[in-house]
């Protein structure tokens, strides 16, 4: 019996992942508006991003789009290095309309978000993080997805850079993966997730939602308003699979950055109130455990070896050929040896991340925050 509820498990996984594919094809990029560039806010929220910030202005100040339709926000939230001081620099030296502004009594990426809005001139407002790197086409190609009165929430494509060593690369492939998968539940009209390193909506459609965002959760801000907005506006969003719109940024430099990011995002599942995303982690963490269960039931005699190895082979398989189609867009080294090694630790480490994502404190840019 407990086979049977494995393999169905499995097989659902299988037509999940074609599923997936399909809405990976669906997406595209957005058509260029007639109307020529409108106005535009960018917020941007940091903390404790000296080493990376004056290379993401200069990315700012070499955008195509017209300087004089841009505003950009930074939000400084309690930045303990000289994050502050060199904006104040950059501000001081460029054509750019760069305002500064800081977190007073309040902390946390949802606080300065809101700070950064609340200062917003112009209706349609585009969202990175602080470590990231941008395209010179990066406004133009996100503003364009708006020529439609319809939309009020655009997500698009992060990838991970550099990918040159081992780590980096099963990074890579990794957070492609969960991007893909937001990518494609976006384009078949279930959103489940999005990522504020690349992100643009409507003033007014994140001020119609603001205070539905758990403010139980300090992170976020990217998930709860995507589930927000769709959940008020009807086919409102949408996901720009577009090079010229793709985002860089940084892998974890080490295992202990990387559990922590990674157990901040996982806490958050159980704050959503979207139930298709709901649906979605849990199932998702059944799989995973079938397939950590399926070889101690086999070690047990419980279950036999041929069946187990087929289950998981054809996981697998299906794995492989769709992480293979995704990686040509985000162009990310894609070794056989690096896809099996990830693709069997990647069970264990989903178990991990769930226990840890409901127990205590994470550490986030030198806070410890729950």
């Amino acid at each position: 019996m407990v086979l049977v509820i494995f393999s169905v498990i499995i097989i659902l996984y299988t037509l999940l992942i074609l599923l997936f594919w399909l809405g990976w094809e669906q997406a595209t990029p957005c058509a260029v508006a007639d109307t020529g560039p409108i106005p535009v806010t960018l917020v941007i929220a940091v903390r404790n991003e000296a080493k990376n910030i004056t290379a993401l202005l200069q990315d700012i100040e070499r955008q195509t789009y017209p300087q004089e339709l841009l505003q950009v926000v930074i939000v400084d939230d309690h930045s303990t290095d000289q994050t502050a001081a060199l904006v104040e620099k950059f501000a001081g030296q460029t054509t750019l309309p760069i305002e500064l502004t800081g977190l007073a009594a309040t902390q946390g990426k949802k606080k300065a978000m809101a700070c950064g809005v609340g200062r917003a001139r112009h209706e349609l407002i585009l969202t990175t993080d602080g470590d990231c790197r941008l395209p010179e086409t990066w406004v133009a190609r996100l503003t364009a997805c708006f020529s439609e009165e319809k939309t009020q929430l655009v997500s698009g494509p992060v990838r991970l850079r550099p990918q040159q060593t081992f780590w980096q690369r099963l990074q890579a492939i990794e957070f492609s993966s969960l991007i893909s998968a937001g990518a494609a539940t976006l384009s078949l009209g279930w959103p489940t997730m999005a990522n504020a390193a690349n992100m643009a909506f409507r003033k007014r459609a994140y001020q119609a939602v603001q205070g539905q965002q758990d403010k139980a959760v300090s992170s976020g801000d990217d998930v709860f308003l995507l589930h927000g907005i769709n959940a008020r506006f009807q086919q409102a969003v949408v996901f720009c699979r577009d090079e010229a719109a793709t985002v860089d940024t940084q892998p974890a430099a080490n295992w202990h950055a990387f559990y922590h990011q990674r157990k901040r995002w996982s806490g958050k599942w159980q704050f959503y109130r979207d139930v298709p995303t709901q649906v979605l982690a849990v199932f998702v963490f059944l799989l995973n455990l079938a397939v950590v269960a399926l070889p101690a039931l086999a070690i047990t005699g419980q279950v036999s070896w041929p069946a187990v190895a087929n289950l998981v082979l054809m996981k697998l398989v299906f794995e492989y050929f769709y992480l293979r189609e995704v990686q040509k867009f985000f162009k990310t080294k894609f070794l056989l040896h690096e896809f099996v090694i990830l693709a069997l630790g990647y069970p264990f480490y989903v178990i991990l991340m769930a226990i840890a994502g409901f127990a205590g404190s994470y550490k986030w840019k030198g806070r410890t925050t729950r």
